[in-house]
């Protein structure tokens, strides 16, 4: 199950904004997903990241200047050791002809994260 990302309330300067992607997640597509993954193509630029201790109120997804920003946290939890919270951010350099209106982002339900951009020439 796919949940949609609400960054309407988060923002920096310049287009900031995340939709739902229409496609599904795959077993292929998060079975590659390890910790990080940064793929390039000539049609748009993707990043798969491991986000499953965090649930998707949790994460903010921002681009600014060519840079595209994914942070998550979350305050303390109980855990079988006791109390633990988190935190990360991931800064990409997004590649020439990305276009920021573009950006979706999608929850898989195995806890990968899927965030995409078209490159407006592709």
């Amino acid at each position: 199950e796919a949940h949609k990302l609400d960054h309407s309330l988060y923002a920096l300067p310049g287009p900031s904004t995340a939709a739902l992607s229409n496609r599904s997640c795959t077993a292929e597509s998060t079975a590659e997903a390890g910790k990080s993954n940064q793929e390039e193509e000539n049609t748009h630029f993707q990043v798969l990241l491991d986000v499953v201790q965090f649930r998707p109120e949790d994460i903010i997804i921002q681009t600014f200047e060519g840079w595209l920003l994914i942070k998550a946290q979350h305050g303390p939890r109980m855990d079988e050791h006791g109390f633990i919270s988190r935190s990360f951010t991931r800064q990409y350099k997004l590649p020439d002809g990305v276009e920021n209106k573009d950006l979706s982002a999608l929850f898989c339900h195995d806890g990968i994260l899927v965030v995409e951009m078209k490159n407006s020439v592709g």
